[in-house]
């Protein structure tokens, strides 16, 4: 099962609730606009969403796992489990990091998890004796945090992902 953040125009959440319910499992976050689920397949749900206009979903964000935080804590774990990516970053691709916070205003600044986290990264990559590139606006890899309250969703989303289906996006 792969999760998705499934992220709805204004006002249309049930709607998109009720057309998506058979393409997996979703919920009501608690966040206007924003259903959690899983989907067997995210290239076929990818496709099935594409394959109907009428839904109005602005964005689908996949990720890879979920974790309970505190603000606190939140750096230390972030930099635990991105160790994973470093191996999927290739020695000729560029990264980045992009953090979207829903909850803990002015608990959290979502730019400055971006640049600790990229950091981290970068230092773990020169470990590895590669010579890192950070590509803020095209990067071909993208560690995603999303943030619902104190539930942290974290994954890497490719560049061919994004090209292939455009609800792809990140903020």
């Amino acid at each position: 099962m792969v999760g998705v953040l499934v992220i709805c125009e204004r006002g249309s959440e049930w709607f998109v609730l009720k057309e998506i319910k058979s393409m997996g499992a979703f919920r009501r976050t608690g966040f206007k606009e924003v259903l959690a689920g899983e989907v067997e397949d995210l290239e076929a749900f990818l496709a099935d969403v594409e394959a109907k206009p009428f839904i109005p979903v602005s964005r689908v964000i996949p990720y890879e796992e979920s974790f309970h935080f505190s603000p606190e804590n939140l750096m230390e774990i972030l930099k635990e489990r991105v160790r994973k990516y470093v191996d999927a970053i290739g020695s000729e691709e560029t990264f980045c990091v992009r953090m979207e916070r829903r909850g803990f205003k002015g608990k959290l600044s979502s730019k400055e998890v971006e640049r600790e986290v990229g950091s981290h990264l970068w230092k773990l990559l020169e470990g590895r004796g590669e010579k890192p590139r950070v590509n803020l606006e095209d990067p071909d890899e993208t560690v995603i945090i999303q943030t619902l309250g104190n539930l942290c969703l974290l994954g890497l989303i490719d560049k061919n992902l994004k090209q292939r289906h455009p609800l792809v996006r990140v903020k």
